[in-house]
């Protein structure tokens, strides 16, 4: 079952805000943070269940390397995964819940 995936209106700042702070440290931690990412999507992509629902039926991943989660959904009738943060581990995930 294949799964498409669909970013929420703040994921785009949510990476770029890492990404921005990674940078300023290290261009090639940047860099690395960026494959994380791609990475835990090849992961969910294959797995989309197969990550721990944390809240409602909200389920997270943590990303190798970096202190992130990507928090998703999986829309089974339209075969998408809703990705709808990715933010720190140590963040409240109902801090973006009022995005």
């Amino acid at each position: 079952m294949s799964y498409s995936f669909v970013n929420s209106p703040t994921v785009k700042a949510d990476i770029t805000n890492a990404v921005d702070y990674y940078r300023n440290i290290n261009p090639e931690l940047a860099k690395q943070f960026l494959f994380r990412i791609r990475e835990a999507k090849t992961y969910i992509a294959l797995y989309p269940q197969g990550f721990q629902v944390k809240y409602k039926e909200v389920r997270t991943l943590l990303l190798k390397q970096f202190p992130y989660h990507i928090h998703y959904l999986i829309d089974d009738e339209r075969k998408q995964i809703v990705i709808l943060a990715i933010i720190h581990a140590y963040k409240n995930p109902k801090d973006y819940s009022a995005r």
